[in-house]
């Protein structure tokens, strides 16, 4: 029996952006508060489903507020919350039981004390989706008195996916240079993935935590220290074999320390693990006739098959230099700093020889005033990348795509009024290449019409039990842009005998 091959269908793709407005009371456990310091926030998406015509996305916010306490202006306070959200966005041509994928991001937080136990917060959450819908081609077999052209094509078939969670607990010391601790107000972690690894039944993954410690030290200075630590986490994973490939994506659920003496400190942090596995075979798919035969014509698909071209890891760094804001106090020393990589300015293109990466990062710098009572305040900075990744195989008609994530920002004080901020950026690129392959799928006695039509466009007469994603596949273009050239709002209402324009390759 001919093997079958699975094909996705790009039904749409949409970024999108919508703003989340929570209040957060301040507890009668901690300190009333006399302004807002900062806020860092992130986003997990739970849940997507398809329904007709619309994308429903819900989310989880986590949210951590520091704010200066009323009766100490020098004590820094944080407050944590989590905040679920639900948003529907219109996308013409979705139905129920297609496919969606979401990555989300908080690209803006705009906060408001609107009394001492009071704060008001506006989250901008940009997400991009993309709609897929999947079907199965099954190549022509070995058939008597046919021999086929055959071509191979290298593709990885989509096995399995998991995901896992799980409790990391390790005791860390300070640097030798850092102050001792004398009260913890908040940690920060990321993850970064070094190696993962398949052997039979199980996964392995292989990474890095960095937290970021912020204290008051026994001077009561307010201090930040950064700490890092390793783990290797095996998953239960039956049918994987060691030939497999796994792609793991990961993120903090929640975090916290405890202080165990002056200088350690027990760091407690919950990750999930999403993990992928994927098999990468060589499949041969019949694509022409070597010899016709009389009174036979051979029945054909087009499906679009996409080859990795190149796959690389590597980091680039951003810098930039900010002013503190007029009417803010100098700055005595840099505390911390923190960021996300903005919404919707990511940009990656693939070139001849390379790719470019370009965006925004909006940094969160900490600092304490060159003042008496040594005031904690905020200063917000922009900072701007662009590199180039030099790849000689990759060419401008190919994809690339980029998972970047911040590995550490850092800042220091350059004089009274300003300070440099230094971003480096974890990159993990992929690029690839898809091609357009005629399948051969049957054989008729009856010749397969195909009318032409002048200029750069088929003219196509809509049959009974055609679908747009049917048309689509047949003629190799994307249901998209039958859409826009034919003028179509609802792909769901084809009518025999409607006649539409597709375009040629």
């Amino acid at each position: 029996m001919p093997e079958q091959l699975q094909v996705n269908e790009s039904i749409a793709t949409r970024t999108s952006q919508t703003r989340v407005s929570r209040n957060l009371n301040i507890p009668s456990t901690l300190p009333a508060a006399a302004r807002i310091v900062s806020a860092n926030a992130r986003v997990e998406i739970t849940d997507t489903r398809a329904e007709r015509g619309v994308v429903v996305i819900s989310g989880i916010i986590r949210v951590t507020v520091y704010y200066a306490s009323l009766d100490d202006p020098s004590n820094v306070v944080s407050v944590r919350r989590s905040f679920t959200f639900t948003d529907r966005e219109v996308i013409s041509g979705v139905r129920p039981g297609y496919q969606v994928d979401v990555e989300s991001l908080i690209s803006d937080i705009d906060f408001e004390l609107l009394n001492d136990r009071l704060i008001e917060l506006e989250f901008t959450v940009v997400s991009d989706i993309e709609v897929t819908t999947a079907d199965v081609v099954t190549p022509i077999g070995e058939t008597p008195d046919f021999d086929f052209r055959r071509r191979r094509y290298t593709i990885q078939r989509r096995l399995r996916e998991r995901n896992f969670t799980r409790e990391l607990e390790s005791v860390e010391r300070l640097p030798s240079g850092a102050s001792d601790i004398d009260r913890i107000i908040d940690v920060d972690s990321t993850v970064q993935i070094i190696d993962v690894s398949t052997g039979y039944d199980r996964v392995t993954v292989r990474g890095t935590i960095r937290s970021n410690l912020l204290y008051v030290a026994a001077g009561e200075d307010v201090e930040y220290s950064s700490l890092s630590y390793g783990f290797n986490e095996t998953f239960p994973f039956s049918g994987v074999t060691p030939e497999m490939n796994a792609f793991v994506d990961t993120s903090v659920i929640s975090e916290s320390a405890q202080k165990v003496d002056n200088r350690r400190v027990r760091i407690n942090t919950e990750l999930r693990f999403q993990i992928l596995v994927v098999l990468e075979e060589t499949v041969e798919l019949p694509t022409d006739i070597i010899s016709p035969v009389d009174g036979m014509f051979p029945v054909r698909r087009t499906v679009i098959v996409e080859r990795i071209v190149a796959e690389e890891r590597t980091r680039i760094q951003a810098r930039d230099q900010v002013t503190v804001a007029a009417g803010n106090p100098d700055v005595g020393r840099v505390i911390s700093a923190s960021g996300n990589i903005r919404g919707a300015s990511l940009e990656v293109e693939a070139q001849n020889g390379g790719v470019l990466i370009s965006g925004v990062v909006d940094a969160n710098i900490i600092y304490v005033a060159d003042l008496p009572d040594q005031p904690v305040y905020f200063a917000p900075a922009i900072i701007t990348f662009s590199s180039f990744i030099n790849i000689p195989q990759v060419t401008s008609n190919m994809e690339a795509y980029a998972d970047i994530s911040i590995n550490r920002i850092t800042a220091n004080r350059a004089s009274e009024r300003q300070i440099t901020v230094i971003a480096v950026l974890n990159v993990n690129l992929v690029v690839t290449e898809r091609v357009r392959v005629p399948i051969i799928t049957g054989i008729s006695e009856q010749p397969i019409q195909e009318p032409t039509a002048p200029s750069q466009y088929i003219t196509y007469t809509v049959k009974s039990g055609d679908t747009l994603y049917l048309i689509a596949q047949r003629f190799g273009v994307t249901v998209n842009r039958i859409t826009s050239i034919n003028n179509i709002t609802d792909p769901g209402e084809l009518q025999i005998g409607q006649r539409l324009l597709i375009p040629r390759g």
